[in-house]
């Protein structure tokens, strides 16, 4: 291998590692991020919420339903990878940014998810409602026959 596209590699190599390594700290021990001790926080993981089970259902397909919901609802992907997402929303009358992140887990058939406000100590409960909300789009999504259900 010429000497200048060993040079090349190795920049390249040196320069992504920060990148890679940024990205993977939201994961902890493959899992999201404890909540801090704050009420503007929620997780699945560590909470009365119940992730979402996607059952049989393909997980390719249950992971890009969950992106569709969030765009749906208004949020922004900022962030995708094999098995970690996260997204921004922005509060509708002050303006506040809010995180969604969320963890395939494909062993247990289930995503995780965490939503939790950038400022501010109280939410008046919008990062639960939203997870609430992106967890019944998405129920519905992979069920549409529940909907159908419910009307009749």
């Amino acid at each position: 291998m010429p000497k200048f596209i060993l040079k090349k590699v190795v920049l390249l190599s040196v320069f992504s590692l920060p990148a890679l390594a940024d990205s993977e700290k939201n994961l902890i021990n493959g899992k999201l991020a404890i909540c801090p001790d704050k009420p503007n926080c929620i997780s699945t993981e560590n909470s009365d919420l119940a992730p979402i089970s996607f059952g049989t259902h393909n997980p390719e397909q249950a992971w890009a339903m969950l992106q569709a919901c969030i765009v749906e609802q208004g949020g922004k992907i900022e962030e995708i990878r094999e098995n970690y997402l996260w997204a921004s929303f922005q509060t509708s009358f002050f303006k506040f940014t809010d995180d969604v992140e969320a963890r395939l887990d494909r062993e247990n058939q289930l995503i995780q998810l965490r939503s939790a406000s950038r400022k501010g100590y109280y939410d008046f409960n919008a990062n639960r409602n939203r997870l609430n909300r992106l967890i019944k789009a998405f129920s519905i999504k992979l069920n549409p026959e529940q909907l159908k259900n419910t009307y009749e």
